[in-house]
């Protein structure tokens, strides 16, 4: 019994990283003239696996906003191998998105 219980949290967490992964990948790959389904698919993944795995190994919202930062900063210190790999800078992609949502955000360096 203690084995599914974070099952549903990976479920919820899996599809909402899922769909912030594919939008922010979406809309920085329009901006950077790549096919924007070629960023969804990529980011996407990554979100939906990252997400979903850190909820069901975590299996508590509180340990699950830890292991969001955590890989946010793990994001942040390899984005140069990130965009290496996959051509797409994720912090680039997260400022963009936020950006174009209205939120007034420093430019990058």
């Amino acid at each position: 019994m203690a084995y599914n219980s974070g099952v549903q949290l990976a479920g919820i967490a899996g599809i909402v990283g899922g769909g912030l992964g594919a939008y922010f990948g979406y809309n920085y790959a329009i901006a950077e003239g790549m096919p924007p389904v070629q960023g969804a698919l990529i980011l996407g993944a990554v979100g939906m696996i990252a997400f979903s795995a850190g909820a069901f190994i975590l299996k508590s919202a509180m340990q699950f906003i830890v292991y969001v930062i955590m890989l946010g900063l793990v994001v942040y210190i390899f984005r140069n191998q990130i965009e290496g790999l996959t051509g797409i800078n994720p912090v680039q992609a997260v400022h963009t998105t936020l950006t174009g949502w209205g939120l007034p955000l420093p430019p990058l360096d």
